[in-house]
């Protein structure tokens, strides 16, 4: 055999039994299942959407074949190379992705080319500490199809972040910017100036202490209160690092006013037992503990609703709820009806406390009616029956009993 007719058999064996992906080869046999995704199924005219294709193989994991995968679609409407979907023409077509002689398809539709307006931008940051994080905030309206506006925000006309922002057919949509300050200047955002931007030096923002509550629920918000002082006679941005039990947990900005203020850092930890909060600001570090107790739990009593009532007949309905769990929380405790949240009421209990809560309701329609009261960890049901009333004329089309207003809604309160 020669050389050349050896290297015509190795080709032969590679397209017969071995497929590329996106990172090595593999053996054709592998590949078990094929899946497509489209980032954007409904897109505007003109523009274009990533497209991923991710293999399941024969072990259970996974590779992407995004950029080799070989893909069917009406290129007129739509056409895929490489892992990037065209949209050509409005329409709808089918878009087939295979790979190794499996496939998976996605139907994908081009609408109206968007029609994309900024409509609002804003920047907050008078001051900061050179380095701190800074944040803008953009809006953007479309009027036509789906599409994206690519936002940049630029300080004395060098572009300092840049972030692209999906905006759905006929929506508007907020996207927040941030960056680390180090350049001080004229903001702009879009080439729409925003404000202007003064830098500081390290120190001028300065951590004097900080607060935690006794205790709080696991997975349940607190507050850390920081105090700060500033020796700028505006206010300064800076960035403050929380580490809880030695783990780096979050890094937020804090805007402080001149002088000096207390800020707030929003927090929920995950583990009970006792948690050591550290918050480091430049070489400053301050510690405060507390104790991270047990879920709260929201338990419901006491269902009090009438059996019968006549159409046109509104009825009180009441539930008692009580926190039987950890620390203090809150929650949402709902009347349902027929399968469909119609009113809600938000309590705060401690550990131990419980309220009464007052619902009224009108009857519209004859018949069985379901009725719930739920909270997060707890439900209770009963039925009424709606009788027909002489006097009331006309049905509602909705539900059968709709809750008109929550009746001002805590009748006692006990430990």
């Amino acid at each position: 055999m020669t050389g050349a007719d050896a290297e015509a058999n190795m080709d032969l064996d590679f397209d017969n039994f071995w497929t590329t992906t996106d990172e090595y080869p593999i053996l054709q046999w592998q590949v078990q299942d094929v899946d497509l995704e489209v980032a954007q199924p409904a897109i505007g005219e003109g523009e274009t959407t990533d497209v991923t294709v991710k293999l399941t193989l024969e072990d259970g994991s996974t590779v992407t074949a995004s950029e080799v995968a070989e893909y069917d679609s009406e290129t007129a409407v739509a056409g895929v190379s490489a892992g990037t979907l065209e949209a050509n023409s409005i329409g709808e077509t089918d878009v087939t992705a295979t790979v190794a002689g499996e496939s998976d398809t996605v139907t994908v539709e081009v609408l109206e080319p968007p029609n994309i307006e900024l409509v609002d931008a804003e920047f907050d940051s008078e001051g900061a500490v050179d380095g701190a994080l800074v944040e803008a905030t953009v809006t953007y309206e479309n009027t036509g199809g789906p599409g994206s506006e690519t936002a940049t925000v630029s300080v004395d006309g060098t572009a300092v972040t840049t972030t692209t922002v999906p905006v759905d057919a006929d929506g508007e949509t907020t996207e927040t910017l941030e960056w680390a300050a180090d350049e001080a200047g004229s903001v702009a955002v879009d080439e729409t100036d925003v404000g202007e931007l003064t830098l500081y030096e390290p120190g001028t923002v300065g951590l004097e202490s900080i607060a935690v509550p006794e205790a709080a629920a696991q997975d349940s918000e607190y507050a850390i209160d920081l105090e700060l002082t500033n020796d700028a006679d505006q206010p300064v941005t800076e960035t403050v690092d929380l580490r809880v039990d030695g783990d780096e947990v979050a890094t937020e900005s804090v805007t402080v006013e001149p002088g000096g203020s207390t800020e707030s850092i929003i927090y929920a930890h995950d583990e009970q037992g006792t948690a050591t909060h550290v918050v480091v600001l430049q070489d400053e570090e301050e510690t405060a503990t507390m104790e991270i107790l047990e879920p709260a739990e929201f338990v419901l009593a006491d269902l009090e609703a009438p059996e019968t009532v006549s159409v046109g007949e509104t009825t009180t309905v009441t539930a008692t709820v009580e926190n039987v769990g950890g620390g203090e929380d809150d929650a949402d405790v709902s009347l349902v009806v027929d399968g469909e949240a119609v009113a809600t009421q938000s309590v705060t209990l401690a550990v131990g406390e419980s309220e009464s809560l007052e619902f009224e309701t009108t009857a519209d329609e004859t018949g069985d009616v379901g009725l719930v009261v739920e909270s997060p960890d707890d439900a209770l049901e009963a039925t009424i029956a709606v009788d027909a009333d002489d006097g009331i004329s006309g049905f509602g089309t909705a539900v059968a009993l709709v809750a008109v207003v929550i009746a001002a809604g805590i009748a006692s309160r006990r430990r």
